[in-house]
């Protein structure tokens, strides 16, 4: 009898994601765990070179601990009076539920006005979401939450890349409308 390896599908469903979010100028990267997700969002932080970071609280923003990553990339990180700090802070840290592999978006219940601060105000956004939440297309997506919530959150945002318009004179211009760069950190 003969063994045959099969490829981990969730490692395919990240490489189609990779592939398509990519292409549209957003930043993937993918990490082992928790401890990987901390050191990789402080060298991010310590190569902007802001002096101040805003978070929307969550399960993996906890997880990283963002505090911690606060002080040892010596900036001051808030997930207070978010209507006045996000505007200035140079980047913004939140939580996405899933990623869609076939077109490369983020997908997260925004129904929090924390969530839409950081993801829109600052000039780049850190979006956290766990690798097993990669889904293969939109439909899939919306039947999970139909079947978790019994409903469709009240605001659903979806990301893909960077903000991007081409209404000023036909001249596609990234970050007007949003953040001009776009990091997804992937945590297995």
């Amino acid at each position: 009898m003969s063994v045959v390896l099969t490829k981990n599908p969730m490692d395919a469903l990240y490489n189609e994601f990779k592939e398509k979010a990519e292409a549209i100028s957003a930043e993937v990267h993918r990490v082992a765990d928790v401890k990987a997700a901390r050191e990789l969002v402080t060298k991010i932080i310590k190569e902007l070179g802001t002096n101040k970071v805003v978070y929307a609280p969550s399960e993996l923003t906890q997880s990283i601990d963002v505090q911690a990553i606060g002080k040892d990339a010596g900036v001051e990180m808030t997930s207070e009076n978010l209507r006045q700090n996000a505007a200035d802070a140079g980047l913004g840290i939140s939580q996405l539920d899933y990623a869609i592999a076939e077109i490369g978006t983020l997908v997260g219940n925004a129904t929090s006005i924390e969530s839409r601060m950081v993801s829109i105000l600052p000039p780049v956004h850190v979006a956290l979401v766990r690798t097993a939440n990669i889904l293969p297309n939109l439909l899939e997506t919306i039947a999970l939450y139909n079947n978790k919530l019994g409903e469709l959150p009240r605001y659903l945002t979806f990301v893909t890349g960077p903000s991007r318009t081409s209404d000023i004179e036909r001249v596609l211009t990234i970050g007007v409308h949003g953040p001009g760069r776009l990091i997804i950190v992937f945590i297995d």
